[in-house]
């Protein structure tokens, strides 16, 4: 560990795929074609031009899905790059989660920008686009975030949903009053600061009632990279599902073959000593149809087909017509949604995180398959951020990053371990027991010439007692109110370093920062970026 850096083998809860991938990457060969090393992104490794046929509607569908969420003049720039041949993109993505969710959200899309600026840098045409995961139907995974208020509590704020929404892809939950409070409770707990008042006025327009998910989390976050040029997709655009027809169709009757290959994978994955991240059900087809507003998975049925809960069963003919007639209704499973990402779009690179890498290892040879090489998969930004009040702390305390994943408790313990002085409670007994034997080693002499010189040593002696026993109870209270200091200040150090036994980044909403520095927070942060060095940084403001 260095003051800005820490090793993510000294992070809690780190998977040895993913310290592997990072620092020993030829374990992992069989399972990526090339690592994310930085050779490789220059323009002489990049051969051949991205084969997409359907570029040009592509680009008219993400054109007007990004002036509708507020698309900035960099991104629009981009847009139009993206309809020439040889343009790439770099992708990353993310659930739509209320207010955007954690911060690693924000830190994957800028992530993306920085490496479509490396690779632009050495000749390369490419933008950074981030995918929507809107398709998703798991709400309780998007519908809340925390920050942590001005007294360093941690408040989770949520949006409660109605039963109307259960299943539903959550791109498509419509906001009901029910956000007004969640609305108001997340502003509530920002920090007051000269840049709230702008911050308030976008998330209020962007997250009122009647809105989707998918629209106020693409307003906010046009809003937040408005200079970045990051182009979002929506990948339940009912156009981008005509696009995507050919895939899907090829996923439904050749679903069994690639079933077999990821489980192949899956098994070398294990035997090489990892996991497999998505244990795919044997009567999975891969695909989700949306009926009656709601996501259900297709599964095989004794050589038929169903919608998994149901009871009606279809030959695949029907499935593939259905598809035909309706494609907007059918979605990926998690495993297929990549590559349903990267045969839609030019993908060159995807950022990822350490999860979505290790389901990504599973379906590498589905690729060729699809006539199409896999992408280069470069790990994300990570960061702690340490405001200046808790460097503060940490310092004062003598305290290191990763003392943090103690626990308050331990961390307590260990304060006190080495600011305190633990000898002078001691100090004070044998100070008491000192006294008493001297004075009583006078007694007998004193007796012996006056009685009254006996009976006054013996008030001397309760009076030094008494002062004694007053300096320790003073200590001892001087020391409690001491503890409660410091409790108070590990305990807000933790909040926001490690809520819930959690990274900080995989907690608290990026708006906490940003109302307390502005959004050049988001400038310096990019600038943090190092795509040389895969380990977690300490970002320190002040």
């Amino acid at each position: 560990m260095t003051r800005d850096r820490i090793h993510f083998k000294d992070l809690p809860k780190t998977s040895t795929f993913f310290l592997d991938y990072l620092h020993n990457f030829p374990k992992l060969t069989p399972f990526f074609p090339y690592p994310y090393a930085l050779e490789h992104f220059r323009k002489e490794a990049v051969t051949g031009a991205p084969q997409l046929p359907h570029r040009q509607e592509l680009c008219q569908i993400l054109d007007a899905q990004n002036r509708a969420f507020g698309a900035g003049a960099r991104t629009l720039e981009n847009l139009e790059k993206l309809h020439d041949s040889d343009c790439w993109a770099v992708v990353t993505g993310q659930q739509v989660g209320l207010f955007t969710g954690p911060a690693y959200t924000i830190y994957k899309a800028l992530t993306a920008v920085k490496l479509a600026a490396h690779y632009a840098c050495r000749g390369i045409k490419i933008v950074p686009l981030f995918w929507m995961a809107t398709e998703d139907h798991d709400l309780a995974e998007v519908d809340h975030c925390y920050l942590v208020d001005g007294d360093s509590h941690l408040q989770l704020i949520h949006y409660e949903s109605g039963p109307q929404d259960t299943s539903k892809p959550v791109g498509k939950v419509r906001l009901s009053e029910a956000i007004t409070p969640s609305l108001k409770q997340f502003l509530d707990a920002l920090p007051n600061s000269e840049f709230k008042h702008e911050m308030e006025g976008r998330l209020t327009a962007a997250y009122g009632k009647t809105k989707t998910f998918a629209e106020a989390f693409g307003q906010i976050l046009s809003y937040l990279f408005l200079n970045y040029g990051l182009v979002l997709v929506d990948p339940q655009d009912e156009r981008l599902k005509q696009l995507g027809k050919p895939v899907f169709e090829k996923i439904l009757l050749q679903g069994k073959r690639y079933q077999s290959l990821i489980q192949a994978r899956s098994g070398q994955l294990v035997t090489a000593g990892y996991h497999a991240q998505v244990v795919l059900e044997e009567e999975s087809t891969g695909l989700f149809f949306e009926d009656e507003g709601r996501r259900r998975a297709l599964i095989r049925d004794d050589g038929l087909i169903k919608i998994k809960g149901g009871a009606q069963r279809l030959p695949a003919a029907e499935i593939q017509q259905l598809l035909n007639d309706a494609p907007w209704k059918f979605s990926p499973n998690v495993l297929f949604r990549p590559l349903m990402q990267d045969l839609l779009l030019p993908t060159l690179a995807c950022v990822a995180g350490p999860s979505e890498l290790a389901y990504l290892a599973q379906i590498g040879s589905l690729y060729e398959e699809f006539g199409r090489k896999p992408p280069v998969i470069f790990p994300r930004f990570s960061v702690s951020v340490i405001e200046k009040k808790i460097g503060k702390i940490l310092e004062k305390y003598q305290l290191n990053f990763v003392d943090v994943f103690l626990g308050n408790e331990a961390v307590i313990k260990k304060v006190v371990e080495q600011n305190l002085d633990q000898s002078l409670a001691a100090k004070f007994a044998a100070l008491e027991q000192e006294f008493a034997g001297k004075l009583a080693e006078l007694e007998g002499p004193l007796k012996a010439i006056d009685q009254t010189l006996a009976d006054a040593l013996r008030t001397t002696q309760q009076k030094v007692q008494y002062q004694v026993a007053h300096l320790r109870a003073k200590f001892v209270h001087a020391e409690t109110r001491h503890h409660e200091t410091l409790t108070k200040q590990i305990d807000k150090a933790l909040a926001i370093l490690y809520p819930l036994k959690t990274l900080q980044e995989r907690r608290i909403n990026i708006f906490y920062f940003l109302a307390r520095y502005g959004m050049d927070f988001l400038a310096q942060l990019y600038e943090e970026i190092d795509l040389t060095d895969p380990d977690h940084r300490l970002f320190f403001v002040s």
